[in-house]
């Protein structure tokens, strides 16, 4: 989110006049103008989306629109057909590309234009003034849905755009995504912004003071947060903005049903990925075989079953339970949950009164980028099956030296302690955490379980879809 250069020479020059004359020229440059609009865009359908800059020349007469798609693609359409409305105006685009009609508006002022046609197809756009004081930033992305029926399980045109209004720092944010054929447009907020190095990072998250609903789809509320990451540096060729999260929908049909929003452009680079797809539960291993676990990245501790260094071998007993399906194990020890039944495999584990209460699952990961990096952004998901009366928790921390960890506490997760009989559920994670690990070095990551509250035998968890990014 950056600011737009000032007017330095005229600063200079208002300085040097008197007061009278100081009024008269700011009086003119502000006649003289040019209106800027940014703003969001997409098709009903979520096939297309994009980001729309729109200027009027400085005597109003005509204006130039131009939509960057999340492809790359730029598409340009000039226009004079301009109409003064005395406070507004009304300005109407029409080419075989792209056609709609807007009309002007002030400062954090959100103007939704319906009325729009892209390459044939029913689209929308949210856009506003874009300014110095309260310039805009357009981001768009998409959102997934786990585990969830058609069309929300369609994950390539599923939009999840956003636009934030205010200045860096706390800002209004206007949503809008798609879903099936109906565009939802929705409020949101961001706070708590904190620079690590040459990024800053900031919690986002849906509604305002007043509500944490986004916005109502088919009689049920949306509710979302997250993070935005931007480069807060000068202006130039390394800007970026990029957003992550995960949503909920307490749909009237579904249930409560939920998943992750990405934004198309990201700030951070890619660290570690792992969904655990290839484990059978056959351990841990330096030179894994079929079924294994890298230990010179994964390993597992905290089993009556003796200890698990990196680089060390484990392959039977309380590392090697095997694959299981669906859960309702009794044996503690590290398993392959297929959590859903299908073939979704993640890591898991069955605690038991000597085994992970407490215990951990720890990660090693090299920085590979050729520079220094100040910060990451972690996202997991937890499966939990809560199949027992006792709650376990199941938390994160990380380390730069493999001695000192830190926990961070939003990422926190307790399983209830009531039993249920819903089998596994998907909880979603996702935060930024400030750290400096210069190339070549590690950071550590560590996932830790332990009993709560309750009694007799525990849940079991499992932990999929891993991704560690720099910044």
């Amino acid at each position: 989110m950056k600011k737009i250069l000032s007017y330095c020479a005229l600063t200079i020059l208002l300085a040097a006049c008197s007061t009278e004359e100081n009024t008269d020229i700011t009086s003119e440059i502000a006649d003289l103008e040019i209106e800027n609009y940014k703003g969001i865009f997409t098709t009903v359908n979520g096939v297309d989306r994009g980001t729309l800059d729109i200027t009027l020349s400085e005597d109003g007469l005509s204006a130039t629109a131009d939509l960057t798609l999340a492809t790359n693609e730029v598409v340009r359409i000039s226009t004079d057909q301009v109409s003064d409305l005395g406070n507004t105006k009304e300005i109407v685009f029409t080419s075989n590309e792209l056609s709609f009609t807007m009309t002007t508006g002030g400062e954090e002022e959100i103007l939704e234009i319906n009325t729009v046609s892209f390459r044939g197809a029913e689209s929308s756009i949210l856009a506003s003034r874009n300014t110095e004081r309260a310039p805009v930033t357009p981001i768009t992305g998409t959102y997934i849905c786990n585990m969830c029926p058609a069309p929300l399980d369609n994950t390539s045109t599923q939009t999840f755009n956003l636009m934030f209004t205010k200045a860096d720092g706390d800002s209004a944010i206007s949503s809008q995504t798609t879903l099936n054929t109906t565009v939802f447009n929705g409020i949101g907020q961001q706070s708590a912004c904190s620079p690590s190095g040459s990024f800053t990072t900031c919690t986002i998250e849906s509604g305002d003071s007043m509500t944490t609903t986004g916005y109502i789809a088919s009689g049920g509320p949306v509710t979302w947060s997250g993070t935005h990451t931007y480069d807060n540096g000068p202006i130039g060729v390394n800007d970026c903005s990029g957003t992550t999260g995960t949503w909920s929908w307490d749909s009237p049909v579904l249930g409560v049903v939920g998943g992750d929003f990405v934004s198309d452009v990201s700030c951070t680079i890619p660290l570690y990925s792992q969904n655990f797809q290839l484990f059978t539960g056959a351990g841990f291993a330096p030179t894994p075989t079929a079924g294994q676990l890298d230990s010179n990245i994964i390993i597992a501790n905290g089993f009556s079953f003796g200890s698990l260094t990196y680089g060390g071998t484990q392959t039977t007993d309380d590392y090697a339970r095997g694959l299981d399906i669906g859960g309702g194990v009794g044996t503690g020890g590290v398993y392959a949950f297929d959590v859903d039944g299908a073939g979704n495999i993640a890591l898991g584990v069955q605690p038991i009164a000597s085994d992970f209460t407490p215990g951990v699952f720890d990660f090693k990961i090299e920085n590979t980028t050729g520079t220094s990096l100040n910060g990451f952004m972690i996202s997991y998901d937890i499966y939990v099956n809560n199949n027992e009366n006792r709650a376990n928790s199941l938390n994160f921390s990380y380390s730069t030296d493999n001695m000192t960890y830190t926990p961070v506490s939003s990422l926190d997760y307790t399983s209830i302690e009531a039993s249920d009989a819903l089998g596994f559920i998907n909880v979603s994670r996702s935060e930024s955490f400030s750290a400096t690990v210069a190339s070549g070095a590690f950071i550590y990551i560590r996932f830790e379980g332990n009993d709560v509250s309750g009694s007799n035998s525990r849940d079991e968890f499992a932990i999929d879809n891993i991704l560690l990014e720099g910044m």
